[in-house]
């Protein structure tokens, strides 16, 4: 299906606060009510689908972590099939490196470096501005391929990660991994 960017903010966020700033970058924040997903968040955490794309397949986050790709292409029904055709484990990792490979070089084709850098810069701005007016103590980042719907999707989160808002840098940002929760937090509270 698709790649999706979810968000969690603490209970208690009122998201009329920050209005403002959700719009100036885009973003949608349409509470999502994925039960395995809250079950794996702190008591009460809200969890929204961020954008407002349809999707957020052409994302840039985590855009250059190429392990998310050779995890789709495993998962697909194609590699089913060759392993039906009895192909060794080496001949289909071959072949899915090969698929990866070409779809790294038309990733960093999609997007010209002016491109890239301003989606990058986009995103940082927005936690930067997020989490500097203090109407948001922490905001939590989550990439996921979906096969299902954003409700009924069973996501199993591999890792929460705490960052700091000053460590969130355009190296990061590409490198994302899937199914790992960021937590970002402004410097005053970290």
């Amino acid at each position: 299906m698709c790649f999706y960017i979810t968000a969690t903010m603490p209970k208690g966020t009122q998201l009329e606060n920050i209005r403002e700033i959700l719009e100036l970058y885009r973003m949608e924040f349409s509470e999502i009510n994925n039960r395995m997903v809250k079950a794996q968040l702190r008591p009460g955490e809200l969890y929204f689908r961020a954008t407002k794309d349809y999707c957020d397949c052409d994302t840039v986050l985590g855009s250059l972590n190429s392990l998310q790709d050779f995890q789709t292409v495993f998962k697909s029904k194609k590699v089913k099939a060759l392993k039906k055709k009895n192909w060794t484990d080496d001949e289909i990792n071959n072949w899915i490196n090969e698929k990866v490979k070409a779809k790294q070089n038309k990733k960093n084709k999609k997007f010209n470096p002016l491109e890239r850098n301003e989606k990058l810069d986009c995103w940082i701005s927005f936690l930067h501005d997020l989490l500097d007016d203090k109407k948001v103590s922490r905001i939590g980042i989550l990439k996921h391929w979906y096969s299902r719907g954003l409700i009924d999707e069973e996501i199993k989160i591999r890792n929460t990660q705490r960052i700091s808002i000053s460590e969130v840098n355009s190296d990061l940002i590409l490198n994302l991994d899937e199914d790992v929760l960021y937590e970002i937090f402004p410097i005053y509270n970290f």
